[in-house]
């Protein structure tokens, strides 16, 4: 997607942030996102689907796996469970391909190369800079998160989606309470800009600033 629909969060990072610590209580992880399609915009329904299926389509399952570990806070695991990571990104993209149909809307979504591969080199340049820091806070979480993240991320970065990669990286952040300085956030917002993002995407981790 080249422009952007919403002022926040979208795809795969959003429906992640609803798998928070108490998401048990909605039911399966099947459930969770069943109700996330079922009460969001036909976009966001979309940009979910968009995501889904360019993860599925890297045929990468541990990257994968560990980029949604990361971008949950360690709170939904694909390890250990019946459905691994590629399956899992195939039944949510079929979930919101049946909510589409049934709204009407015939999408044909085609992923190919990302639109922002030019940019891949300097989303993994941020995130080796944040790389100590970072893996840091996942290791000291209380959910003991997956010491393969930052590496994940990379991986996406340079053979997936550097936009995606991005967004997982902010959720990371997030999730995991890491600090960042000023410089770094400023260089965050301008990638965001170059992103497309809309303004609450980059500035919810202002936060985090030291």
């Amino acid at each position: 997607m080249g422009t952007r629909f919403t002022e926040d969060d979208f795809g795969i990072t959003h429906l992640a942030s609803m798998f928070h610590q108490d998401w048990r209580l909605s039911g399966s992880a099947r459930d969770v996102v069943m109700g996330y399609v079922a009460q969001t915009s036909l976009p966001y329904v979309l940009a979910l689907a968009e995501d889904a299926l360019r993860l599925t389509a890297s045929d990468d399952a541990d990257t994968v796996a560990t980029l949604w570990e990361c971008a949950t806070g360690s709170y939904h695991r694909l390890y250990g469970d019946s459905v691994a990571g590629l399956d899992w990104f195939r039944e949510v993209a079929g979930i919101c391909e049946g909510s589409l149909t049934q709204a009407g809307v015939h999408a044909n979504i085609k992923v190919g190369q990302s639109v922002y591969d030019s940019l891949k080199g300097r989303v993994i340049a941020e995130i080796d800079e944040l790389e100590p820091a970072l893996s840091e806070a996942i290791a000291n979480s209380p959910m003991a998160g997956n010491a393969g993240a930052v590496s994940a991320m990379k991986v996406c970065a340079a053979d997936i989606c550097p936009e995606i990669a991005f967004r997982v990286l902010l959720r990371a952040l997030m999730e995991y309470s890491c600090e960042i300085d000023r410089n770094l956030y400023a260089r965050f917002v301008k990638l965001g800009q170059e992103f497309s993002y809309g303004e609450f995407v980059v500035s919810r981790i202002s936060f985090l600033m030291r």
